[in-house]
């Protein structure tokens, strides 16, 4: 969804009288978004998962979803584009613990963009589902759930619709491109306001990534895949962990998605399938860590090791440890 190759856009805006005429047409910033803005939507959705966010469990992420095959049909009478997805995804729930899920969804959205002086905001307004969603399990780690079970807070595929549509795509999103970097935000932002960022960046650093995700007890988080395209890259991450430890793994995106598809089924957790490139073990507090990486796509893994309390029937206790990971992932060179 992070539109970021609107590429006349991007180079008018250096321009105050190309910016002052792209603003103040509409049919004008259609024929450039149409014609070079909704061939990358597809390329930029596939390149990273998307995080779940339920405002009734709080805000940070309970799960993700990761776009495997995504189309693209162009309305130009109504200058709207309907984006069909499938892919699969988790989220990490009371009650029924981690969940796996493939989902279809066929979205429509309005789109826009602004020019500044020193940003482009793009913007997806949500028009309407141009079919319902098409949810399925892959895997409960709390077997006598399915999706009509009832949890404290909803069904299950209520929940995970919720998470998915209402919570997410429904809210429609704004993408800001900056010099230093494309930050995507769910909802609307108008100029000057910009995405929340947890950390200030480095110098000379582009951020790939700034949010927070929540970690239940014995649950992790695939972050990425994070794309490195240049030469001698150095990938900078920063932590702030509160609550349990949280440990980290570096792979690179064959070996994540390997690791990820048991996860999705809810097997028991495990180690990796093959050699992280780099492990390390973030305490309460802040930790920052640097890694010089070839060009690539590379998962950020963060994971709560502590063991999950569960009672009879496989319900979570009231004292499980959770660890709450706010991070940053930047590049820049070595």
């Amino acid at each position: 969804m992070a539109l970021v190759a609107l590429v006349l856009a991007v180079t008018l805006s250096g321009c105050l009288c190309a910016r002052g005429t792209v603003n103040s047409s509409d049919s004008l910033r259609w024929w450039l978004f149409s014609n070079f803005g909704a061939q990358r939507v597809c390329p930029e959705m596939q390149k990273r998962g998307v995080p779940l966010k339920l405002a009734i469990v709080g805000p940070n992420a309970v799960g993700r979803f990761f776009p495997a095959q995504c189309g693209v049909r162009v309305n130009d009478a109504e200058r709207t584009i309907v984006v069909d997805v499938t892919g699969s995804g988790y989220a990490v729930l009371p009650v029924t613990r981690r969940v796996g899920f493939y989902a279809g969804l066929s979205v429509e959205y309005s789109m826009d963009f602004r020019l500044e002086s020193d940003a482009t905001y793009v913007w997806g307004r949500f028009r309407r589902l141009a079919a319902p969603p098409d949810l399925r399990l892959l895997g409960v780690e709390n077997a006598v759930v399915n999706l009509a079970t009832q949890t404290p807070l909803g069904d299950l595929a209520t929940l995970l619709g919720r998470g998915i549509v209402e919570g997410e795509l429904a809210r429609g999103f704004t993408v800001v491109r900056l010099d230093d970097g494309d930050d995507f935000t769910m909802g609307h932002l108008e100029p000057p306001e910009r995405p929340k960022r947890f950390f200030s960046s480095g110098k000379d650093r582009v951020v790939l990534a700034s949010d927070q995700t929540e970690l239940r007890a014995s649950s992790r988080d695939y972050l990425g895949p994070f794309e490195v395209a240049q030469k001698d890259a150095s990938m900078t991450v920063r932590l702030r962990v509160a609550g349990a430890p949280a440990d980290f793994f570096l792979v690179d995106k064959a070996l994540g998605d390997a690791w990820r598809q048991p996860y999705e089924a809810a097997r028991p957790i495990g180690p990796p399938p093959g050699p992280p490139l780099t492990y390390g073990q973030a305490p309460p507090g802040e930790t920052v860590r640097s890694f010089p990486l070839n060009p690539g796509y590379y998962y950020l893994v963060v994971e709560n090791r502590a063991p999950a309390p569960v009672a009879a029937f496989g319900v979570s206790l009231p004292f499980e440890t959770i660890s709450t990971v706010a991070y940053n992932v930047e590049l820049g060179s070595r």
